[in-house]
């Protein structure tokens, strides 16, 4: 019988019980307290739910399933839309507990390991806004303990099937979130590949993965696909877009400032102390991955090897990526649950180093606690526009009432006015935050890529004759484009400052609009 890596004591459970508990109790007072208004993407995906679809023009339908059960439970209201993505974080813990000190039986790692994954920020902001990461890294992390189980070659202990089970489950869960997990299977094949050729993989292995990868991504991409055949496949014209670059020079010399943003983004996000850790635990993890492993079944070097494939190459890449395009920061997010691994593993050895002082642990833990809250209490501080990351998080709920108050006094007739905007963020943010959430619309009136707005009805010959609302980004002064063809009188900008909780909030440009002509521009080819 394979005896445990370390020993087993209830306290570690109780423990970590507790850190999750607080993680969750954190996160909930955050959203229900309301601190922030809902980000753009979350206004957008609660859009997405009046209009059930087998999927969107950006991502697979699960964000959308999630957001409408939670409303269900706590109506259209930023808990709602959030509880999904408070609750998936507590999930993602667990599974991190759970994972290593259950698959890997490493019981007093895996506390470490969840306290590097509840004070790391991008885990934490993932934790709160209701985006398709939180679904991806949850359905990520549970298939990557169930590969480790899956890989197992112990003398005393047959692989059962449920790991492979487990595996093709969360394939298809985790496409439906986002195609990102995709790559999972693509580094699974790399690290079962690599145990083939040393002989460590278990019998019937390669029929039982080949199974679950292809029925779980079959199942997954299913209803996406089928989407796609009646949108003229714009879902993956927009990924292949996005893959291939978009924004910004992609000469090299110009390409080296956004690399060192994305990189410090990356750093920042991932907490400089863990990034030190994760960078710590490489060389050790790689090395041992490169020597190979000793006896037919080494624990050591299958965590290792598993840990650094599902952390580096993915994370590496997207962000060398920045060299030669644009990327977004949260492209990297499903390879930090294995970051927290790497740092919790170094975390516990430096915890652990002969003459370590017990002050020096508690200013370590301590700052990485203290960092985490303030990160919390920051929207409440009255930072200046240039430090204040949060600012364009500010002032949408502000902003509703501004133009629920314009159309109440401005028009003749309030029943017949339509809000629009020219960004498909700022349509979704006035669909959720004006009286009565109404349906709105997204102009194509400029120069910019195919959204989700697009797809959908615009208004026709149904709203002839009615007024409008248009609400824009900053102060801009210019005229919008073919917005007088539009309508048959435009107003001149009206340049309003939104506010938050007695601080200041985005700025707005709104537009009023009347009598509609039943021109809408179209456009087309832009991903």
């Amino acid at each position: 019988m394979t005896t445990p890596r370390d020993t087993y004591v209830p306290r570690l459970d109780v423990l970590a019980f507790f850190i999750i508990l607080a993680s969750f109790l954190v996160r909930y007072w955050f959203v229900a307290s309301g601190q922030l208004n809902l980000v753009q993407d979350e206004a957008q995906y609660w859009d997405w739910i009046r209009r059930p679809q087998l999927s969107y023009y950006s991502k697979g339908p699960l964000i959308a399933w999630i957001i409408s059960l939670w409303t269900w439970v706590f109506g259209n209201t930023e808990l709602g839309v959030r509880f999904g993505s408070i609750l998936g974080m507590t999930g993602i813990q667990a599974a991190l507990y759970v994972g290593v000190s259950r698959v890997w039986r490493e019981y007093r790692l895996a506390v470490f390991v969840l306290f590097a994954a509840a004070t790391m920020p991008l885990l934490n902001g993932l934790g709160i806004l209701a985006t398709t990461d939180c679904p991806l890294i949850l359905c990520w992390t549970v298939a990557f303990f169930a590969l480790a189980a899956a890989t197992r070659h112990e003398p005393d202990r047959a692989v059962s099937n449920w790991p492979f089970v487990i595996l093709g489950a969360c394939m298809a869960v985790g496409i439906l979130a986002k195609y990102m997990m995709l790559a999972f299977l693509a580094l699974g094949l790399v690290y079962a590949v690599i145990l083939h050729c040393r002989g460590q993989l278990p019998e019937r292995f390669w029929v039982r993965f080949a199974l679950a990868g292809i029925i779980g991504s079959a199942v997954g991409l299913a209803p996406i696909v089928l989407w796609n055949m009646d949108n003229g496949w714009v879902a993956y014209k927009h990924v292949a877009k996005l893959t291939s670059g978009v924004g910004g020079s992609d000469w090299l010399p110009d390409r080296v400032g956004p690399f060192f943003e994305m990189l410090g983004a990356q750093i920042g996000l991932l907490a400089p102390w863990w990034f030190w850790f994760i960078v710590a635990a490489t060389p050790g993890a790689v090395r041992k991955a490169w020597v190979g492993p000793v006896g037919r079944f080494d624990a050591n070097y299958r965590r290792d090897l598993l840990t650094a494939l599902f952390f580096w190459p993915l994370w590496g890449a997207i962000t060398l990526k920045a060299l030669f395009s644009k990327v977004e920061a949260n492209w990297t997010a499903a390879a930090f649950a294995t970051g927290a691994i790497l740092a919790g593993m170094a975390f516990k050895a430096w915890w652990d180093a002969p003459g370590r002082k017990t002050r020096g642990r508690a200013i370590l833990a301590g700052a990485a606690v203290f960092m985490t809250l303030a990160v919390f209490v920051s929207p409440l501080l009255p930072l200046p526009d240039s430090m204040n990351i949060t600012l364009r998080l500010k002032g949408w709920g502000d902003l509703g009432r501004k133009v629920d108050g314009i159309i109440a006094t401005e028009f003749d007739d309030p029943s017949r006015v339509f809000a629009m905007s020219d960004n498909y963020g700022f349509t979704s943010e006035l669909a959720f935050y004006l009286e009565g959430q109404p349906f709105t619309y997204c102009a194509w009136t400029e120069n910019r890529r195919m959204n989700q707005y697009d797809l959908w009805p615009v208004p026709g010959g149904d709203k002839l004759g009615w007024d409008a609302v248009m609400v824009r980004k900053r102060f801009q002064k210019h005229p919008v484009a073919d917005l007088k063809k539009m309508f048959e009188y435009v107003s001149d900008p009206i340049f309003y400052r939104s506010s938050f909780n007695g601080g200041q909030g985005r700025k707005f440009t709104i537009i009023v609009c009347k009598g509609f002509t039943g021109y809408w521009p179209r456009h087309a080819g832009k991903f």
